[in-house]
């Protein structure tokens, strides 16, 4: 089971309030990442981005939307590389990264670990690059 603490719900409900779309998972790092369900990205990211610009001006940090998929496999692919390859084995989770996708991964590697933890459960990721 998930749990937030004061901050994050703030993020969740100022997310909601600007979007109109509630998120499933919120991470603050050092930039501010949401899960939202697939089929609502187009509403979250319409208008050239406008909602999620203001949102970074109330936040006062950058904010990354992440789509949400049922299973972790189409998750890392969306939003990482389809070249990704993927190797999960005693309850680990290997991850080898194509190393043109090395930077992308690096810079939001913290966020994805936190995500894979909080919303498919996985104790122990493994990244190789």
């Amino acid at each position: 089971m998930r749990t937030f603490d004061k901050n994050t719900l703030h993020y969740i409900s100022l997310f909601e309030l600007v979007t109109g779309v509630a998120p499933m998972d919120c991470v603050i790092k050092d930039k501010v990442y949401f899960l939202v369900d697939k089929n609502f990205m187009s509403r979250v990211l319409s208008n050239k981005g406008e909602k999620i610009k203001m949102l970074e001006k109330h936040v006062g940090n950058q904010v990354i939307i992440f789509p949400y998929f049922k299973e972790k496999e189409d998750f890392l692919i969306k939003i990482i590389s389809d070249k990704l390859r993927i190797k999960e084995s005693d309850g680990s989770l290997k991850l080898f990264v194509n190393r043109h996708d090395n930077k992308k991964v690096r810079r939001d590697m913290e966020a994805i670990k936190s995500f894979l933890e909080r919303v498919y459960n996985i104790d122990k990721i493994l990244f190789r690059f």
